[in-house]
């Protein structure tokens, strides 16, 4: 396996595996604070990791990105306008990007499990619709 390939199927295992946690406690019906602060955890994880692959993907079509205080953003809007991404798939991601500042910059026991359920439950779809293409 070459080096690019590797890359990028590590990272989408890691990416599975963090989307199966995901799934595993969506399926509960409450959550204690904990399990709160881990679905965060997760979904600040899901996004990273398809972060990581979107830049190595662009530095591989040789867009570089300047790393200024807008690069998060400006690195998934690059994606979406190179066709790598679809509109659905650039707002939910864009969901996990906005979801994923807030958690970096707050602290977890100040998350709510209803808004956390309702970012995380089309993440799983957003990973297939991703890195499942038949």
């Amino acid at each position: 396996m070459s080096g690019k390939n590797s890359f990028f199927e590590g990272e989408k295992k890691k990416i599975q595996k963090a989307v199966s946690m995901i799934d595993d406690l969506l399926a509960k019906k409450d959550f204690s604070q904990y399990e709160v602060i881990a679905l965060g955890t997760l979904l600040q994880n899901v996004y990273t990791g398809i972060e990581g692959i979107m830049r190595y993907q662009l530095q591989n079509l040789g867009v570089m990105m300047k790393k200024d205080e807008n690069w998060h953003k400006n690195l998934l809007i690059q994606y979406r306008k190179s066709d790598m991404i679809s509109d659905s798939q650039f707002e939910g991601l864009l969901r996990l990007l906005l979801f994923r500042h807030m958690h970096v910059h707050g602290y977890g026991f100040m998350l709510d499990e209803k808004r956390l359920r309702e970012l995380a439950i089309p993440v799983p779809e957003l990973f297939r619709s991703l890195f499942e293409k038949g």
